[in-house]
């Protein structure tokens, strides 16, 4: 687990005044970061590698994984103003020689301030995994696979293999493990390859050994699959009249760096390769006074595990944060301009860390737009009169493309002092070759019985999406609590003609073991964020409400997929704040044989009350497939809402103009 930051005051303004780093060129000068959480630039990437580099720790075949801020003390980020120093730490994760490592290097100095060793196993992927083609290709048993399928010509096949959940096994225990097989590797342009189904090998991914190899049996050739370029699709229909949106006074949103100011709203965001959009520093600044609501706001992990007993799909559970962050590039993808964003949105850009430690350009990574409400703020109409308010909403969204599947999240600032934090799943369900054409000739033991028929001979597998939030709360400042308002049923006395009414109890959780809810249809709960120190003129304390539909794992308490990600088993956790828990299935769940995270820190029991702490937010959906999912699944949207609860005097919005 990453450590906090050790306690020494390393100034930013050294970077202005100096121009090398522990003898080493640099020009970090160049590019200087203005806040303390800005995203390392491209010098500081520079910085980074040119020190862990010389610093003669690791060989010159290591690969990097993950570079990012190593934040600085939250209360050092607190009590900054604009013009004060700051430190500068650049956070990497690198594997070398098959073993994990961190390091922490202090940007302005120069120096090597940690490197050590966290896994040989359960680190994040990164190109020697991917490197196993040779392997499968030269062992004879998929040679003789191959062959019985007609294959002989080994330039039209690609074999591959990708992360794989332990299920208890006790031969791959500590090791590092991949199930996969091989695609014809013709025939598409920009779908997925059609999977050569029925043969799957299990790969010791460090030694480069063919464990095993499956053959499940001949299935039909299907052709290429999910193929949606518009030589496939054909034509396409005539446009709609164009809807444009000017802003012909400019945009109503200042940036400065990472620094926002929209309306009341104050916030800091920055692009994280793992994380995506994290937001910091969240508040309202009115009459002179920043009154704050969030101190960090991000992605903690998306999970997806598969729902068929077979392999090798039983061992399918996607970590895509924790495991894929290197091959993809970081999580924030190249955006579409007047697609994915309107044409009017301002566009940001970031960096990642390469394999070799070079720092990586990602062009159009995030935008920040504000768009009409597709419904008025608040309206009321009666006889002769009626008052309706137009509003408007700004957007931070990042897209994520994440293998076959695309993530939309936005974080959607709106002028009623809420947040809406929407995500969306589109891209191309993971489908198996099965020998029945469709549910309509499937006979015996059904070839959908763990997924639904898609297109001919191909049945898309069940699975699961869980996206897990770490919201660290500030709601007036650092001394919060976590308020329970639990729905019961309150049956009336005989002489009352009602029979019962249903009345708000509240509860507040001391410890973490309390504070773990599942909200469910029949037991209803709305969660508050509390600041017991600030009441509000109606003599409640100053809060934010979340409100949004969980999702919670389906799986027995024994299944290993459950056990890995126990933070699926409830909606909410409450945590303490701690720098080094950021990540809800913690840090390294890849290939991982042992629980850790939220299920793990949580078992201390810690005290939540009146103190600064974290709420984690698991929403998600279970995926059945529809014929309409494919070959592309429209646009499936999720999300949850963040409202202020007595933090005002009244509606926020009152006061906007009327058309």
């Amino acid at each position: 687990m990453r450590s906090p930051a050790p306690p020494f005051a390393h100034l930013a303004l050294a970077a202005l005044l100096c121009g090398s780093v522990a003898g080493l060129p640099t020009d970090a000068a160049a590019q200087a970061a203005t806040h303390p959480l800005d995203h390392l630039s491209a010098a500081e990437h520079w910085t980074a590698y040119r020190v862990i580099r010389a610093s003669g720790d690791i060989s010159d075949d290591a690969n990097f994984l993950y570079a990012t801020l190593n934040e600085p003390p939250k209360a050092e980020v607190i009590g900054w103003e604009p013009g004060d120093a700051f430190r500068r730490e650049a956070f990497v994760h690198l594997v070398d020689d098959g073993t994990g490592y961190e390091a922490v290097v202090d940007l302005i100095a120069g120096a090597m301030l940690r490197f050590e060793a966290v896994s040989e196993t359960s680190y994040m992927f990164g190109p020697d995994d991917w490197g196993v083609e040779g392997a499968i290709l030269e062992d004879e048993r998929v040679l003789e696979a191959l062959e019985a399928r007609g294959i002989t010509d080994l330039t039209l096949v690609s074999c591959s293999t990708g992360s794989n959940a332990y299920m208890g096994e006790q031969d791959e225990d500590g090791r590092r493990i991949g199930r996969g097989g091989c695609r014809y590797a013709d025939g598409t342009v920009n779908g997925l390859r059609e999977a050569i189904e029925g043969l799957v090998v299990v790969v010791d991914m460090e030694s480069r050994e063919v464990l095993e190899v499956i053959d499940q049996g001949i299935k039909p050739r299907t052709g290429p699959v999910a193929e949606h370029h518009p030589e496939a699709i054909g034509e396409t229909r005539p446009p709609l009249p164009p809807i444009v949106v000017t802003q012909p006074q400019g945009r109503g949103f200042t940036i400065d760096g990472g620094q926002v100011a929209w309306e009341s709203w104050r916030f800091h965001f920055r692009l994280d390769p793992r994380r995506g959009v994290v937001l910091s520093r969240v508040g309202h600044e009115a009459d002179g006074e920043f009154r704050s609501v969030l101190y960090s706001a991000a992605l903690s992990e998306l999970y997806v595990p598969y729902q068929a007993p077979i392999e090798p799909w039983s061992h399918q559970a996607y970590y895509d944060l924790a495991t894929y962050t290197s091959a993809f590039e970081g999580i924030a993808g190249r955006l579409e301009p007047g697609a994915d964003c309107p044409a009017h949105a301002h566009y940001v850009d970031t960096w990642v860390m390469d394999s070799d430690g070079s720092p990586g350009r990602v062009a159009k990574a995030a935008c920040l737009f504000e768009r009409p409400g597709a419904e008025p703020a608040w309206r009321h109409g009666g006889r002769g009169f009626i008052e309706s308010r137009p509003r408007t909403d700004l957007v931070v969204r990042m897209v994520m493309q994440a293998g076959n599947y695309d993530y939309l999240f936005d974080w959607v600032f709106k002028q009623d002092g809420s947040i809406r934090v929407v995500l969306a799943a589109t891209g191309i369900d993971q489908v198996m070759t099965v020998d029945a054409e469709s549910a309509a000739t499937d006979e015996g033991e059904p070839d959908d019985r763990y997924g639904r028929f898609v297109a001919p001979n191909l049945v898309a597998v069940n699975h699961s999406h869980f996206f897990n939030f770490r919201l660290d709360f500030d709601v007036d400042g650092t001394g919060n609590s976590l308020a329970v308002d639990k729905i019961v049923t309150e049956e009336l006395p005989a002489d009352n003609p009602r029979r019962s009414v249903w009345r708000v109890e509240t509860e507040m959780p001391q410890r973490e073991l309390a504070a773990r809810r599942t909200s469910t249809l029949t037991a209803p709960e709305h969660w508050r964020i509390v600041n017991p120190s600030r009441i509000g003129p109606q003599g409640y304390p100053s809060g934010y409400l979340l409100e949004g539909h969980g999702g919670t794992t389906m799986l027995s308490p024994d299944d290993w997929m459950r056990r890995l990600a126990g933070f699926t088993d409830h909606t909410i956790w409450v945590t303490p704040s701690r720098p080094d828990e950021l990540f809800a299935a913690g840090p390294y769940p890849t290939n991982a044989s042992e629980p850790d995270g939220l299920p793990v820190w949580t078992q201390q029991d810690r005290s939540i009350a009146d103190t600064d702490i974290v709420l984690w937010y698991t929403i998600g959906f279970h995926h059945i497939a529809r014929p309409e999912d494919w070959p592309i699944l429209p646009l499936e949207l999720h999300g949850f809402d963040l409202k202020p609860a007595a933090f005002f005097e009244r509606n926020p919005s009152m006061d906007l103009p009327g058309r």
